[in-house]
């Protein structure tokens, strides 16, 4: 399913004025012409309404750019070896994730193992 567009300021200022006005909801809903669950969810937290932007990233830029520098510097290395020279606190996937996400710039192996992303060498 699309998700649907923010509320926009002139929609959140009616909907706080319409719920002053003693309107239910589904009432407010119907007027503004939003689902009554988008009206819950503002009328809940107004102020925090539409900041929130999912689950926060496990890894910082700044050692996801220590990981990628590591596969550089050896790329005979496992995952298991980079998270620990690294000090990652992640699993051995998720190494393999982040150098995989780069692999268009930079050719990571692993133990002889060529990522997927990897551009091909003609044969």
């Amino acid at each position: 399913m699309a998700k649907a567009k923010k509320l926009t300021v002139f929609e959140r200022g009616r909907i706080v004025e319409l719920h002053k006005q003693g309107l239910s909801q589904r009432a407010i809903a119907a007027e503004v012409g939003r689902s009554k669950t988008v009206i819950l969810h503002f009328l809940k937290d107004p102020q925090g309404y539409g900041t929130k932007s999912g689950r926060p990233k496990k890894m910082s830029p700044a050692l996801s750019r220590r990981i990628r520098m590591a596969v550089r510097q050896d790329t005979g290395r496992s995952s298991s070896q980079i998270k620990a020279v690294t000090g990652a606190d992640c699993s051995p996937i998720t190494v393999r994730r982040i150098c995989e996400g780069r692999a268009s710039k930079t050719r990571n192996v692993f133990k002889g193992h060529v990522s997927f992303n990897a551009t091909k060498l003609p044969v």
